[in-house]
């Protein structure tokens, strides 16, 4: 038994020198690429990655809105002050234009009715005063006289007024056809 354990331990001893020596002769050779030496220029390369972004960015709008006609620019393209970038379609601004001149006009010519209304209430009046001066007519019908001349002036106000509002509407149509450049 002695002979056979002998054996054994000389055999494990003799496979573990085999793999131990066989392993630690194989040479390890790194996958390196190597030039020869020379003289020259040194060249600096940095390859780097990321976003551009501009010192200066801008959001753009337009004061009116509406049906683009023209466009002179496109995303991320460089403009100066003054250029122009879009235009937008005019006609149905040139139409409120017109509408609103049409509006001051009729405006107009309802001062004028209600100026001549004015006249023929302080016309009205000044007779009724001289028929009551002379009891032809009644106290009620002078009052009447009196109110229909204060209910014309204040028609008349009104129609002014709306002149001024027509003018004002002009004006804001006429900006807004500005602002389709």
């Amino acid at each position: 038994m002695r002979r056979i354990l002998l054996a054994l331990l000389i055999l494990g001893g003799a496979i573990t020198a085999y793999g131990y020596y066989s392993v630690r002769t194989v040479e390890f050779v790194p996958d390196v690429s190597t030039v020869a030496v020379t003289e020259g220029d040194i060249v600096d390369t940095v390859g780097a990655t990321g976003a551009l972004e501009a010192v200066t960015t801008v959001q753009v709008g337009s004061q009116v809105s509406g049906i683009i006609q023209e466009l002179h620019v496109d995303f991320n393209s460089i403009v100066r002050e003054g250029d122009v970038i879009m235009r937008l379609d005019p006609s149905l601004f040139e139409t409120q234009l017109e509408q609103a001149r049409a509006n001051l006009l009729r405006s107009e010519a309802e001062v004028e009715r209600l100026s001549v209304a004015v006249d023929d209430a302080a016309t009205q009046l000044r007779r009724s005063r001289e028929l009551a001066a002379g009891e032809l007519i009644s106290e009620t019908e002078l009052e009447a006289a009196e109110v229909a001349l204060r209910s014309a002036e204040a028609q008349r106000k009104s129609a002014q007024a709306q002149v001024r509002q027509s003018q004002a509407s002009l004006s804001m149509n006429e900006v807004n056809l500005e602002h389709t450049v």
